[in-house]
């Protein structure tokens, strides 16, 4: 199982380390804290924020299905770069 939160540090307390506590139970975990500064994450708003706007004037027509034909040309796209650079 795998969690990622992203919140302010000043948020931290007994109340959000117990909700870690209970969602792994009595499993041994890792911790990475990594800070972000405020213009990463307006990049990323902003980044996600333009793809929501286009789905909602578009559709899907700029998306990529993750169906059986994504996976199949992903994967011969995959070999073929491999064989490339071996």
């Amino acid at each position: 199982m795998q969690a990622s939160y992203n919140l302010h540090a000043n948020e931290l307390n007994t109340n959000f380390l117990e909700s870690i506590k209970n969602m792994f139970g009595n499993k041994n975990i890792d911790i990475i804290i990594t800070e972000h500064r405020d213009y990463e994450l307006d990049e990323r708003s902003q980044e996600l924020q333009i793809r929501l706007d286009d789905y909602k004037k578009n559709g899907m027509k700029n998306c990529s299905l993750l169906d059986e034909d994504f996976w199949g040309d992903t994967k011969k796209r995959l070999m073929d770069r491999h064989q490339k650079a071996g």
